[in-house]
């Protein structure tokens, strides 16, 4: 390696500062489990989702809802937030220490907090609330009740997740770091190796496309399965598929570190302890995401990419991008490691030789410090093609891309042409704001016009949008298929338990499924009597429920129900009915 690259080596780990936090935690920030059955994890800290990591882990709860959750540590009850998606029903808890903690997906809170969050409820007049207590209102001690464990919001199955997070930043941390003696004694799985060539010279077995390797196990380490050596030309970098597993349980967990040595100096590091809301959709530059879209497959890369700002990682040699100046076989390791100390290790040996047309001393154009992000990912783009334009928006894109927009004729239920947007394996990072021409849109139909998107068969699904300045504009988190639609049908109301002039004495509540088949549901309300009663609405399930309350409904007297269902282009159903409780 010579002097140049060295000096290059030295300045980038000079300037890279990343936050620790180290793994023995003092008094001031030990919490307590906030269940008291057998200790199960079904996720960790930093998992690879769709378009997020995981900000906290999930404690198992038998299959069951119903679990009395204790607070970790003094504090009080600072937030309370009732959602039809995301965490469902959620309690936060500011601590005296610096930290806050997250309960979410709840079944229902403690008396004093659930009384307080109905009436807050019903003087809005809205089921979604967002509620932030005065500090005295509810001190809470460690070890108190405060929460039923659930199945509310976006959960896919009964289960508690709890986040810590900084009080002062909202920045969630690591919760395994605060002590809460998790125990595992199993190491991380590695399944499959990535090579990636790197600039428009660079070959992995003589091809410009990535290699994917299956590894195998053998003495305790991973290698690529029949002992290959690749052969690369010019720049390549690595990526793998792995997870971690938790003792005691199969599910597929996020991975503590990452590190990748070439021939034994430390090329990559990257760490899970800490991240911000703003950054975490940046996974979608971390992992593979083309691959993961085609192969529902997510592999870490070990390099960053150009406009990528995720503050995970370490350290790092030329952003993880490896090059030599003669050629020669190396040694590669990466080691994937569990915040418990469990780790394994892949080992495998590469040829490389310098691109034939390229000066190895030189970065690519595009991994240029520090001028690499006074290019084109800084500024905002502008496309039209034919009736169409995209707005790309500064920072949007990870790396370079050479967007291709094509039109092909309307089909018979659209206003538009469809217009084929690049591809969807092209992430963004923040949303692209398209805007068709609605010149076929007839005047008494604009109001109810909308962008749709159109999969690879045919399948139509709403968008979203608003007639601005002769066009349906709205903006997208991902490239696609786009045309013009309207929305005239109303939403679908069906009664699950409550026919008619039903008598309910000896129901617990009424059940009424509600979808929309374009716009979507924008709004509900439900009356009884005349009076707005509080409806809950679980959106995965497309379900409104009103538990009978003794308190605001007399017993044995005839009601009478009134629902107003209204999709986001203002078609409205009306269910009316009577009951008797």
């Amino acid at each position: 390696m010579n002097g140049s690259v060295c000096f290059r080596i030295i300045a980038v780990l000079l300037c890279w500062s990343p936050f620790r936090l180290d793994a023995q935690r003092t008094a001031d920030t030990v919490f307590r489990h906030p269940l008291d059955i057998p200790v199960a994890l079904a996720a960790t800290f930093g998992e690879l989702r769709s378009n997020h990591f995981h900000s906290g882990i999930d404690y198992r709860t038998q299959g069951v809802t119903g679990h009395k959750i204790y607070a970790a540590r003094d504090g009080y009850v600072s937030r309370v937030r009732v959602d039809a998606a995301g965490y469902g029903k959620a309690l936060y808890i500011t601590h005296f220490n610096g930290y806050t903690t997250v309960y979410g997906h709840l079944d229902g809170f403690y008396d004093e907090v659930a009384a307080y969050v109905k009436q807050q409820q019903y003087r809005r007049e809205r089921f979604q609330v967002d509620i932030y207590p005065d500090s005295a209102a509810f001190p809470v001690k460690r070890g108190q009740w405060i929460a039923l464990s659930g199945n509310t919001g976006s959960s896919t199955g009964p289960h508690l997740h709890f986040e810590v997070r900084e009080t002062q930043t909202e920045y969630p941390v690591n919760p395994l770091l605060f002590g809460l003696g998790v125990s595992d004694r199993t190491a991380p799985v590695i399944r499959q190796l990535a090579i990636y060539p790197i600039g428009d010279s660079s070959t992995v077995n003589g091809v410009h496309s990535p290699l994917i390797l299956p590894l195998e196990k053998t003495g305790g380490k991973y290698r690529i399965q029949g002992d290959v050596l690749p052969d690369v030309k010019g720049e390549v970098a690595f990526g793998i598929e792995t997870y971690d597993r938790i003792s005691g349980t199969e599910n597929k967990c996020g991975v503590y570190r990452l590190r990748l040595l070439v021939d034994s100096l430390v090329w990559f590091s990257q760490t899970m302890n800490r991240f911000s809301f703003d950054e975490t959709r940046y996974i979608n530059s971390l992992t593979d995401y083309g691959y993961f879209m085609e192969k529902k497959v997510r592999i870490n890369r070990l390099y960053i990419e150009p406009n990528n700002r995720l503050s995970i990682y370490d350290s790092h040699i030329r952003r993880g991008v490896i090059s030599f100046d003669a050629a020669a076989i190396h040694t590669v390791s990466i080691i994937a490691s569990d915040l418990h100390g469990n780790s394994s290790r892949l080992d495998f040996r590469f040829h490389h030789a310098p691109a034939e047309n390229g000066n190895e001393n030189e970065w690519p154009e595009w991994m240029k410090m520090p001028d690499f992000l006074k290019n084109i990912y800084e500024r905002e783009l502008v496309y039209r093609y034919n009736g169409f334009k995209m707005t790309v928006p500064a920072n949007a894109l990870y790396n370079k891309a050479d967007i291709e927009i094509t039109a092909s004729d309307r089909l018979p239920s659209l206003y538009s042409k469809v217009y084929h947007v690049h591809n969807t394996l092209t992430p963004l990072h923040k949303p692209v704001v398209i805007d068709i021409s609605a010149d076929s849109v007839p005047e008494r139909l604009r109001e109810k016009a909308l962008l749709v998107r159109i999969d690879e068969k045919g399948r139509m699904s709403g968008v979203g949008g608003a007639f601005y300045n002769g066009s349906i504009v709205k903006s997208s988190l991902s490239f696609g298929n786009f045309a013009i639609a309207v929305d005239t049908v109303p939403p679908n109301v069906v009664p699950l338990n409550i026919p008619k002039s039903k008598n309910m004495q000896g129901y617990r509540d009424i059940r009424i499924k509600i979808t929309d088949s374009l716009s979507g549901i924008e709004s509900y309300n439900g009356q009884i009597d005349g009076q707005w009663a509080l409806f809950e609405y679980d959106a995965k399930k497309d379900l409104l429920s009103y538990t009978f309350d003794a308190v605001r409904l007399t017993r044995n007297t005839q009601h009478s129900l009134l629902l107003r269902i209204t999709d986001a282009k203002g078609n409205e159903t009306q269910y009316r009915s009577s009951f008797q409780w």
